[in-house]
């Protein structure tokens, strides 16, 4: 009986890693559409070849400085065709903002891939996390900033 259940769960371990990969956030990709429509997916790996940029700094939902490493939205957004408008950020969980692209490339936000140096998984706020310098100003500090710093983003999008 045993060798039976141990070869049904193995059978089913081996079908599940034959199943093509689901959608995108499973795969950690980051699907990025522009004004004209035009989608961009980045896997991680993708992301982490742009120019990276770091982020030290404390946040309301972490204990401490932590250093964030992520792409800038400046660089992504002019990989994308984004310059102007409103982008809005979504999660994983379908929790979402719209946040003017100034404010987003104009403070020096990034999009974020590591903490303190690792990946970070969908527990630990990942796969990727719009983090602010926020002790760099006190204006970061607020309720606004804190509602764009969108973990576990999917998607960011253009808006009309």
């Amino acid at each position: 009986m045993l060798k039976t259940v141990t070869r049904m769960a193995f059978a089913l371990a081996f079908a599940a890693w034959l199943i093509p990969a689901g959608p995108a956030q499973a795969r950690n990709e980051l699907t990025v559409t522009a004004p004209d429509g035009a989608q961009s997916v980045f896997s991680y790996d993708e992301l982490a070849k742009m120019p990276v940029t770091d982020v030290k700094t404390t946040t309301p939902w972490t204990e401490g400085k932590h250093v964030f490493t992520g792409v800038s939205f400046a660089d992504l957004f002019k990989s994308t065709g984004i310059s102007s408008g409103t982008v809005r950020v979504s999660a994983l969980n379908d929790y979402s903002v719209t946040v003017p692209v100034d404010r987003l490339v104009e403070t020096g936000a990034i999009l974020a891939y590591q903490f303190d140096g690792k990946a970070m998984s969908v527990r630990d706020k990942g796969p990727y996390w719009v983090i602010f310098p926020f002790d760099s100003d006190p204006s970061f500090q607020t309720d606004q900033y804190w509602s764009y710093a969108v973990w576990q983003v999917k998607s960011v999008n253009a808006q009309p």
